[in-house]
């Protein structure tokens, strides 16, 4: 099985804080706080390793985080090289409200990076390419300051010439992912916004989402998955798109069931049944049940389950975070991610 290799330029720390009540102007104690590294490269790391496949993960990285990010991935039996940039990890903030399960969160931008650290990881996963049996590129996640929108583009296009072999899969957005795109990598995973945004068309109804795919597919993309939240997912390969309804998940009493991570499960479970052809070429329905293994991993993987802290006397239980489009409580479906 070849090995997969994944980009994470703007990695995180992503923590969780129960309060009582977000209330804008005022003191706030908080119950209890979470912390973990994220950014979706390193989700799809771990995601790959969970399931069991080598993956290598590659990025940049605050200096003040970049070894403990190594660690933590050799703990999950991920190899990793954080090239160390200047200044601190970005912290993304999620806040869960135990009134009401209401869900704030904050993403930081991150710290602004040199070209000559972009030089370095680039130089990074080339060797890698060149030295060990690369089936499998992940590029995802947004990009830190100072880094050209082109990027993954351009690294695209230096793979594809090196190994034309090589599977490049891209989750990312903005004009990054528009330059992408372009680049004719194997696979996109975009959400629905973000299929909105490239294709410039409203994603209302399956049909709408099967047409952006097919638009997508047309910018000489061989794959596309587009993630739907709680409606699933549409599959495009060639001219056809194939639609991939989602199962509500039930969430134990008692407990906190979150969404993130859920496009990122998607992503590792698409890149490890890549992997396992080594190579070989892919047909259509092949495609698209690699895209129905992938909507259950994400039902399997969708972010865990948070266990929140132990109930004060003011605050006696602690309702299910509710997704955006307040489906009913007790079953949490996939987010847009």
């Amino acid at each position: 099985m070849q090995r997969i290799v994944t980009v994470t330029l703007n990695p995180a720390i992503d923590r969780t804080v129960w309060v009582e009540a977000l209330v804008p102007g005022t003191t706030i104690r908080t119950a209890d706080t979470r912390a973990s590294f994220g950014g979706k490269g390193i989700n799809v790391a771990r995601g790959v390793a969970r399931i069991g496949a080598p993956v290598i993960a590659l990025g940049l990285a605050g200096e003040d985080q970049a070894t403990p990010i190594e660690r933590y991935l050799e703990s999950l039996g991920v190899r990793s090289r954080f090239i160390r940039t200047p200044g601190e990890t970005r912290t993304n903030l999620k806040i869960i409200e135990q009134a009401s399960g209401r869900l704030t969160e904050i993403n930081g931008s991150g710290a602004e990076v040199s070209t000559h650290e972009v030089d370095a990881l680039e130089h990074e996963l080339l060797s890698v390419v060149d030295q060990e049996v690369v089936g499998v590129v992940v590029f995802a996640g947004s990009l830190p300051m100072g880094v050209d929108a082109s990027v993954y583009a351009r690294w695209t296009e230096i793979l594809r010439d090196k190994q034309p072999t090589l599977r490049v899969l891209a989750d990312t957005s903005d004009e990054a992912l528009e330059q992408v795109a372009r680049a004719r990598p194997f696979f996109l995973k975009p959400n629905r916004a973000e299929a909105a945004a490239l294709t410039g068309r409203r994603i209302e109804t399956d049909a709408d989402a099967g047409e952006a795919a097919k638009q997508i597919l047309a910018l000489g993309v061989r794959g596309a998955l587009l993630s739907l939240g709680s409606a699933g997912a549409i599959a495009g390969w060639g001219s056809e798109a194939e639609r991939l309804p989602a199962s509500p998940i039930v969430v134990p009493p008692g407990q906190l069931q979150t969404t993130v991570g859920a496009g990122d499960a998607m992503v590792a479970r698409i890149a490890v049944e890549l992997a396992k052809l080594d190579g070989a070429d892919v047909e259509q329905e092949a495609f698209f049940a690699m895209c129905r293994l992938a909507v259950a991993e994400a039902e399997a993987q969708i972010g865990g389950v948070a266990v929140p802290p132990q109930p004060s006397a003011a605050s006696p239980d602690y309702p299910e975070v509710l997704p955006a489009d307040n489906e009913r409580r007790g079953a949490v479906p996939m987010a847009d991610g």
